[in-house]
């Protein structure tokens, strides 16, 4: 009986993870904005560092 239960839901239950795995990945870049010729750079993937207070 278990195993009959097992067989039912199991592919509901992986397509189910699949499912919120493609939609919560991130998004792939396609578009740099680079000329035909340019060197590529590094893309940050966190905002630079802002000094709070007075200057120093």
């Amino acid at each position: 009986m278990v195993n009959l239960l097992l067989i039912s839901l199991a592919p509901a239950a992986g397509g189910a993870i699949g499912l919120y795995l493609w939609m919560t990945r991130t998004p792939a870049i396609k578009h740099t904005g680079l000329a035909v010729g340019q060197a590529t750079i590094t893309r940050r993937r966190r905002p630079m560092a802002v000094r709070v207070g007075g200057c120093a």
